[in-house]
């Protein structure tokens, strides 16, 4: 039987990582109310799991401060870096939260409040109106099903609703239906959207959109390790000539490595921002805030849900304070 004693500052807090550590068959034993070094009150948790744990296991970190029975509650930092840590943030991102944190808190503010300061200090923050400017072509590409058809669809039903004008574009002649969700958005706005595949379907298009607040363009999915579709793009790009603010748009589940390859395999681009799509699928922050701290570029825009009809999120450092203050979700979490 493995047994682990824990703290965590709320039972619910503590049934998660719990399941986290031990699995969702394990068995609470003994909670009790201690007051932290921090002063502050907490639970002290013990829980089991009825299997053996292999003498030849490794020493590792854990998520979670564990302490014996007998000995005191960690401080609550302990439980802010785990938190972090279940996040997927790297050591060294955590580092820099964790080493300022103290100072802002002694100063009178919450730790969320902190939080909040520290991630608007190491990443740029605009708004969706800053990111895309009106009067501009905006070209978003991406990884293949990172859902740049859905988010050009999304922006331009909420930009109409704003009572502005949209142009929609598609460079996507690549994959098998893949401009069919544009047409019909377009059609629902009462517009009419473009396939472009030459520079005569470009200017046809121009004569028919005219002048407009805003102009979409979707395109192919990218892969950073298939260099001939960045070549493609590129070429397709310069043989149209268009002049477009380009957005890198990133899933939001994609790992960490892969999402932190992709602005630097798509420097050539000249990437004005990042936008994160499907924050829905995912619960953990980690490889989202290391690609846009490590890129250097704004972030502000987020899609979380696949209905057309619902808006883009405005990503603040608000917003995902907030979500680094919760334990990442497991599937046992949710009712079947």
């Amino acid at each position: 039987m493995r047994i682990k004693t824990l703290t965590a500052p709320k039972m619910e807090d503590a049934l998660r990582i719990i399941r986290q550590q031990l699995g969702p068959e394990a068995l609470i034993l003994s909670t009790r109310k201690i007051k932290g070094e921090d002063g502050l009150p907490t639970l002290e948790i013990t829980a089991a799991v009825n299997e053996d744990e292999p003498r030849s296991k490794p020493v590792e970190a854990t998520p979670l401060a564990e302490v014996p029975s007998s000995a005191p509650a960690k401080p609550s930092t302990n439980l802010f870096t785990s938190m972090l840590e279940a996040h997927g943030l790297p050591a060294a991102f955590t580092a820099k939260i964790t080493a300022a944190l103290p100072g802002l808190q002694s100063a009178g503010f919450s730790q969320p409040e902190a939080l909040e300061m520290l991630l608007a200090k190491l990443i740029t923050f605009k708004t969706p109106g800053d990111l895309l400017p009106a009067g501009k072509a905006h070209l978003f590409i991406g990884p293949q099903g990172a859902g740049k058809t859905t988010l050009v669809a999304k922006l331009a039903i909420h930009a109409k609703k704003q009572g502005r004008t949209v142009g929609i574009l598609s460079l996507d002649d690549q994959k098998i239906g893949g401009f069919e969700p544009l047409a019909i958005a377009a059609e629902i706005l009462g517009e009419h959207a473009h396939l472009i595949t030459t520079p005569n379907d470009l200017k046809s298009a121009g004569k028919e959109l005219g002048p407009r607040h805003l102009l979409l363009i979707d395109s192919a999915g990218l892969n950073p390790y298939a260099p001939q579709t960045l070549n493609a793009l590129q070429k397709k790009l310069s043989t149209l000539g268009i002049p477009a603010l380009t957005h890198l748009v990133l899933p939001a589940p994609l790992n960490l490595g892969d999402m932190t390859a992709l602005p630097v395999a798509c420097h050539r681009f000249n990437i004005s921002s990042l936008i994160f799509t499907k924050l829905d699928a995912t619960s953990r922050y980690g490889a989202l805030l290391t690609t846009a701290e490590g890129s250097r570029l704004p972030i502000g825009i987020a899609t979380h849900n696949p209905d057309m009809s619902v808006p883009p999120l405005t990503l603040t450092a608000q917003w995902l304070a907030e979500g680094l203050t919760q334990l990442p979700h497991q599937p046992w979490d949710f009712a079947s």
